[in-house]
Formats: structure tokens, C-alpha cells, sequence
């Protein structure tokens, strides 16, 4: 449920929060993140919520109407895994123009009215774009209201490292046609008063955009009140998050074609379990395999974290922080991941996680992870600490509001009015 009673402000008005995927329930890294950044809205703010959402079942919206004082949700079909012709429209059509995909495939008239209605309805004192979809609406808002967004990924440094992976030619060519498209949009980012992003190194790209204007936010990532006194029984690997998206289709199959035959010729009787929602058809292949078992999405997940022994995050592209990385260390669930899978976290090797990027070194830490019981429980230990160090709900809120209130100092600037 929503965190509501972690370091309350005083409210000091009104936001209007626009979310490119509605962020319940939070069962994947981007929902994640978002939830994050609006719960720390909401302590600070009277938060009026409009979001998009794949018109695929019902939402339960009563968890964030506890954080908002309103919630109104528009129904967009711009997942290319459920919406294959669509989708393939959008994409062919984006490949005739300059603007994006990544974009085009979030354009709609109906949430456009919808921003505008809750525009004629305010006065607000900020307006809150949540992730890349959500940033072109920005562009509505009046020239005195102050504007932030959160931009969880780079997406053009995905699409380039999309580029290297590729071997298909085609392949090749089109990440590299949708990198520069995206290079141009990012850039546009600069427009806005403040951009936060959830990694320094995405600080550092976009500041080679001529944005500049960034904040890095902290995930928080709640301490699980129970410690377990020791290792679980068995050599159980766990993998968790939404798997949609091809860069984890990409790093899971990697992992299962490179590393886990390594780790099966010193520990025969390992298991890896998949959990979460949407996984492509070439992972649900996997299933049934000696000792791999596709789970799909779970709403509970603490019998699978207590279940298993080591956390894997085998990312091969990917922007921002791992949310389900810091699940893992907060849980006191050890890890191995790449560096794409660590990355934005900048934890020292074996602080709850050991980054490998080669298959046999990556398998190397697995087993012992898996065999020794003391680089367990030591790795365990030091993962939670570095969360409650480093990623609580306090220095979310610090940092939030440091970068809403630089944020109104810069639109007071370009208005021409008293610095507030």
C-alpha cells in the first residue's frame, strides 16, 4: 500500500501530476518509481492525478486515491506486446516523421482534453510530468506555472546500446534512426524548470543534451521487518520484474543461455524461478525446463523472496536505477547483477550485490553466493544497510523538494518576477 505516514509537510497548494502509465499496481520498475515520486508529491501537495493506462481490465484506483485528491485515468493502448497491429501502425508512421516512437505511441486527444479540463480547473502552483510519454503535455501548461519532470530512463542511450547488441542489420539501423530522433526530444527536456532523473550517470547524459537543470532522486526501498537469521534451504535463483520490455527479454535469455549452464556444472541441482508480469513468448518457452519455472506476476511476493538465495539482474541494456535491485537488497535477498543492472546505485562490489558482466564471472558469483554460506550472510547484511543508508522515504522528500522549489525559482526568473 502507499506509504502515508513517512515524514508528513505541511501542504503547501496544489499539483497537477501527469503519469505516461498509471502506477498501481506497482509491479513493475517504472510503476515503481512512479508511485515513489507521487507519494512524495502528495506529502507536499494537494495532488490532482491523470494517467494513462492500457485498456486491459479494471484498475483498482482506491490505493491512489488515498495519495490524491483526485484521480482520472485514460485508457491508451501503447503496449506493443497487447496491441501488435496498432502498435506496428504507430511505429510505421513514426519512421515518416521526426518525432519518436517512444512518443508518438503516447499521443492522444482524449488525455490531452483531459490535461486541459484540470488546466481551466486550477489554479495549480506546479505541473509534474512522469516519465518520457507524459512530456510532450507539459507544452499546455500557462508560461507562469512552473513545470517538473521525471524522466526514469535516457531512452536515446538505450536505444544506442540497443544499436550495439543488435546483429540484426535492420535492427541496427532502426535503433540507431530512433536514437537520433530521441537525441533531438531529450534535448527538448530543457524546457523544463526542473528534470529529475534516478541516476547520476542520466544526469550526465542528458547534461551532454543541454539539460542541465537535473536533481537525482533516491528510490526508497522499505526494510523488510524480518531478518532471516540465515541462508535458505536449497539453491534457488530468483528473477523478478516485468519482463515486457525486450532489454530484460534480452538479459534473462542471455543468462539462461550463457551463465546458468556454468552454474549448473558446480550446482547440478540449482533452480531459477522468473517472477512477474507479461513475459514474451520467448521466455514463457523456458518454462518447464529442468529446474526453470516462469511464475509470471505474483501479488505477494515475500514466499518467493524467502524462497530463494540469490537475486539475479542480468541487464544487457537499460537506463535509471533497477527498482527490483534495491527490492532485492532491502529484502536481505544477496544479488548478482551486470553493470547494466546495477547501474545508478554505485555500490561498492559485494555491498548486497556483485557485478559481473562476463558469463563466467558472473556465474562465479552466483555459485558462491549459492555455496558459501558466510559471503551470504555477510553480503545480505551489507545490501541492507546500504539501503537504509542511502534510499529512504526521508531523502526522497529532501531531494523533491529541494528540486520543486529550484524549479519555481527558475520559472520566477524567466517571468520576470521576484525570486520566491
Amino acid at each position: 500500500m502507499p506509504n502515508l505516514d513517512a515524514h508528513p509537510v505541511p501542504k503547501s497548494g496544489r499539483a497537477l501530476f501527469l503519469a505516461a502509465d498509471l502506477p498501481w499496481p506497482p509491479d513493475g520498475g517504472g510503476r515503481i518509481a512512479t508511485l515513489h515520486i507521487l507519494e512524495a508529491m502528495s506529502r507536499r501537495y494537494e495532488v490532482d492525478l491523470v494517467a494513462m493506462a492500457d485498456p486491459i481490465g479494471e484498475p483498482d484506483l482506491e490505493p491512489l486515491r488515498e495519495l490524491c485528491k483526485s484521480v482520472e485515468v485514460v485508457r491508451i493502448p501503447f503496449t506493443f506486446g497487447r496491441h501488435r497491429v496498432r502498435q506496428s501502425l504507430v511505429f510505421g508512421l513514426s519512421l515518416l516523421s521526426s518525432r519518436p516512437y517512444r512518443l508518438r505511441k503516447f499521443r492522444s486527444r482524449r488525455f490531452e482534453a483531459a490535461v486541459k479540463r484540470r488546466l481551466a480547473g486550477g489554479p495549480y502552483d506546479i505541473l509534474h510530468c512522469d516519465q518520457f510519454g507524459a512530456a510532450p503535455y507539459a507544452r499546455l501548461a500557462p508560461p507562469e506555472l512552473p513545470t517538473t519532470m521525471a524522466h526514469q530512463n535516457v531512452e536515446s542511450e538505450i536505444y544506442r546500446l540497443a544499436g550495439v547488441r543488435a546483429t540484426n542489420p535492420i535492427r541496427r539501423l532502426l535503433a540507431a534512426v530512433e536514437q537520433r530522433k530521441l537525441r533531438r526530444a531529450e534535448s527538448g527536456l530543457a524546457s523544463f524548470d526542473r528534470v529529475f532523473v534516478l541516476a547520476a550517470d542520466d544526469a550526465e547524459l542528458l547534461g551532454r543534451l543541454g539539460v542541465d537543470r537535473t536533481t537525482v532522486l533516491p528510490m526508497p526501498a522499505p526494510i523488510s521487518s524480518e531478518i532471516r537469521s540465515g541462508p535458505p534451504a536449497g539453491h534457488r535463483i530468483l528473477s523478478v520484474g516485468t519482463m515486457s520490455w525486450y532489454g530484460v527479454a534480452d538479459g534473462l535469455l542471455w543468462f539462461h543461455d550463457q551463465v546458468l549452464p556454468l552454474i549448473r556444472e558446480r550446482v547440478p541441482d540449482v533452480e531459477w524461478e522468473l517472477v512477474g508480469p507479461n513475459a514474451p513468448s520467448a521466455i514463457r518457452r523456458l518454462d518447464g525446463e529442468p529446474g526453470v519455472r516462469v511464475t509470471g506476476y505474483v501479488p505477494e511476493m515475500a514466499p518467493h523472496v524467502a524462497a530463494a538465495r540469490v537475486g539475479v539482474v542480468p541487464l544487457r541494456i537499460a537506463g535509471g536505477i533497477r527498482m527490483k535491485l534495491l527490492d532485492c537488497l532491502a529484502w536481505g535477498l544477496p544479488a548478482v547483477a551486470t553493470s547494466v543492472g546495477a547501474r545508478g546505485l554505485d555500490l561498492p562490489d559485494g555491498d548486497g550485490c556483485f557485478t559481473r558482466d562476463d558469463p563466467a564471472g558472473f556465474a562465479e558469483a552466483v555459485v558462491v553466493l549459492l555455496t558459501d554460506d558466510r559471503v551470504w550472510s555477510r553480503t545480505a547484511a551489507a545490501g541492507r544497510e546500504f539501503v537504509s543508508e542511502h534510499h529512504s522515504v526521508a531523502r526522497l522528500d529532501e531531494k523533491i523538494g529541494a528540486g520543486i522549489e529550484a524549479a519555481i525559482r527558475h520559472r520566477n526568473v524567466r517571468q520576470g518576477r521576484a525570486d520566491g
